[in-house]
């Protein structure tokens, strides 16, 4: 009798196995060199947050507001009797851009002046750290910019997010009719 020889099932198995582990880590390397600058990773979260906040405000009967500072931006909920921080969520939380990557906003076509980071906003008080920003649950003074309304109606604006690397802006704007899109350097029209 004539004997076959071939590969098992458990042999094809293992050695899937070791191309999938070898083609993960390939793309993990290439991901760290190929990676986005700074500006569009921002200008990438803001939007995607920024549609997420107005769903949000929309299917939760719930006022969220987004107060945009040079270098930074927070989501705040309204309570009834003023904002309320969303610094619990790890989404709608406090978001430090840095140095490389700067805000500009426009509402209805006209400049905004940006609200200041919070160390210089409590100049006089106390150093004590957390005084800049109210603690989880505490309501506080501030007043963002921009309001995404439970009626889902929303003011038109434009956000400009630039870079340091000078590869051009990238503008996350919002209308009633379009809702929130980006729309990358060169770019006409946004993209959906």
């Amino acid at each position: 009798m004539r004997r076959t020889y071939g590969f098992t099932l458990i042999e094809l198995l293992v050695v899937l196995v070791i191309i999938g582990i070898v083609t993960t880590v390939a793309l993990i390397s290439l991901g760290t060199l190929g990676r986005d600058p700074p500006a569009k990773q921002a200008a990438t979260e803001l939007a995607d947050l920024a549609g997420l906040a107005a769903e949000q405000a929309v299917m939760q009967s719930q006022q969220y507001g987004l107060l945009v500072e040079p270098h930074a931006y927070a989501f705040y909920i309204y309570d009834g009797h003023g904002w309320t921080a969303a610094q619990g969520d790890s989404l709608f939380g406090r978001h430090e851009l840095g140095d490389d990557v700067t805000l500009t906003l426009e509402l209805d076509g006209a400049p905004v002046t940006l609200a200041p980071p919070p160390a210089t906003v409590t100049d006089a008080a106390p150093a004590s750290g957390t005084a800049s920003s109210p603690a989880s649950g505490e309501t506080s003074s501030v007043k963002p910019q921009l309001l995404f309304l439970s009626s889902g109606e929303l003011q038109p604006f434009t956000l400009t997010v630039s870079g340091v690397d000078k590869n051009g802006d990238y503008t996350v704007k919002g209308t009633l009719a379009d809702g929130i899109q980006l729309v990358a350097p060169g770019e006409g029209n946004p993209s959906p």
